[in-house]
C-alpha cells in the first residue's frame, strides 16, 4: 500500500512539475513568435511609408488602350481628368 501511495505521489508531483514547465517554454515560444510577427508588420509599415511619405503618386498600370485613346485626345499642355461631384 506504501508503494502505490508513493508511487502516486510522484507521479502527481511529476506531472505537475512537466505542466508548469511545458506551459512555461510554450509561452516564450508563442511571445517569440508574436514579437517576430510583430517586428515583420513594424518593417513593412516602415517600407510603405517610406515608399509613398514624399508626396508622389506611382501608377503601377495604365492600359494600353486607355494610353492610345488619350493621346489622341490630349493636343498639348497639361490636362487633368476630373469627375463633377454634386451633392
Amino acid at each position: 500500500m506504501g508503494f502505490i501511495f508513493k508511487f502516486l505521489l510522484i507521479a502527481i508531483a511529476l506531472s505537475w512539475i512537466f505542466s508548469k514547465l511545458l506551459q512555461f517554454f510554450l509561452r516564450s515560444k508563442l511571445k517569440q513568435f508574436v514579437d517576430h510577427a510583430n517586428n515583420l508588420k513594424r518593417e513593412e509599415d516602415l517600407r510603405r511609408k517610406g515608399k509613398s511619405g514624399n508626396g508622389d503618386i506611382n501608377v503601377d498600370h495604365i492600359p494600353r488602350d486607355y494610353q492610345e485613346k488619350r493621346a489622341k485626345e490630349i493636343k498639348g499642355g497639361d490636362y487633368i481628368d476630373y469627375e463633377e461631384v454634386k451633392d
